[in-house]
């Protein structure tokens, strides 16, 4: 697999760094983030990563769990490490000893974080890519089992032996574990929607934004997890708040044409839930449920799909958005009447 590239001129094909490795990583952080790199470069199959994985969040937690709990109701089956080391000082608490609660959920958040950055390295069609979505899915093929875990604390913080409960894993699909709030974190805080656009497409942010959207798209057409309502279909119709107005002849300072240079970017980026056949037919088959969306959380609806086909339109005939961005909504485009008509739309599916 290639490795990342210098980003400094990147091209549409490069893969990006991988910006996931930090300095105050500590023995946990690293076991999931060797893994995953591990994993997209090739060493270990997603099968290997899915089940190590899944095999240590069950291992510690279990772990945590005996301890957790001997440390409140069985004191004396603590080991003696830690008994010697009893009663604590004032103000101190079993933290001091390494007893934390059992919190599987919080472990899967944790690698989801990182499974999203990696994601914004790849381009779209990219081994990397097809590999963290196949980990995705031999997670969900592993056979289902309970983690042990804490329930949520009471008001006055007694701990109590029926604190403890289960979460079932790997389930995946829809909003398990609200993972699609993690990509958002990784969205808001890694790739940011509103940018100074100093010229056209490729630059590391637009990049970054496409191979993100592209990961999210076939997360979610394949029920793995649902991060629809992140979409940057959105952030091409003229309504969203974020769309630039083209007649500025300020452009933030950056000339006439910053928006339409903001603009091929976000063209790139929404194409990439059109261009590969499952995921355009996906989004297709969720706009027909509804004629117009109702809710501000809501994403598809037919309304949309023809203003999106409207775009596409303006942006394939429009020369500041740069020759790229015009071909993909030529594509994009295509691909819609496509849809439409039952075809499959298979060629080009991954730019």
């Amino acid at each position: 697999m290639s490795s990342p590239e210098s980003t400094e001129n990147p091209g549409f094909d490069t893969v990006l760094d991988f910006h996931i490795f930090e300095p105050h990583d500590d023995e946990e952080d690293l076991f999931y983030k060797n893994k995953l790199v591990a994993l997209v470069e090739g060493e270990i199959t997603p099968q290997q990563a899915a089940t190590e994985i899944d095999t240590f969040i069950t291992h510690d937690s279990e772990r945590l769990y005996k301890l957790h709990r001997a440390y409140h109701f069985v004191p004396d089956t603590l080991p003696d490490e830690i008994r010697r080391r009893l009663p604590l000082p004032h103000g101190k608490d079993e933290r001091e000893l390494g007893i934390y609660c059992p919190n599987p959920g919080g472990h899967i958040e944790m690698f989801m974080h990182w499974v999203f950055r990696l994601g914004s390295a790849f381009p779209p069609g990219h081994v990397g890519q097809d590999r963290l979505i196949a980990f995705l899915k031999a997670l969900r093929d592993l056979p289902r089992h309970k983690i042990v875990t804490v329930a949520s604390p009471s008001d006055n913080k007694v701990v109590e032996e029926n604190m403890y409960t289960t979460l079932e894993v790997w389930p995946m699909g829809g909003h398990w574990l609200l993972l699609q709030m993690v990509a958002h974190y990784e969205e808001q805080a890694y790739l940011y929607r509103l940018y100074a656009a100093k010229r056209l497409p490729p630059t590391e942010i637009d990049l970054r934004l496409r191979n993100f959207q592209s990961a999210i798209a076939r997360m979610t057409a394949l029920d793995l997890i649902d991060c629809g309502w992140l979409s940057s279909l959105e952030g091409i119709l003229p309504s969203h708040p974020w769309y630039p107005d083209l007649n500025d002849p300020e452009g933030q300072g950056l000339g006439e044409d910053q928006g339409f240079r903001w603009l091929a970017g976000w063209i790139i980026a929404g194409a990439q839930w059109l261009l590969r056949a499952e995921v355009g037919r996906y989004v297709y088959q969720q706009c027909l449920k509804r004629e117009k969306i109702v809710e501000r959380s809501e994403m598809w609806s037919m309304e949309r799909w023809r203003q999106w086909k409207d775009q596409f339109a303006f942006a394939a005939n429009e020369a500041r958005v740069g020759v790229h961005a015009q071909e993909l909504a030529r594509l994009a485009l295509q691909k819609m009447t496509d849809y439409e008509g039952g075809g499959d739309a298979i060629a080009g599916g991954d730019l």
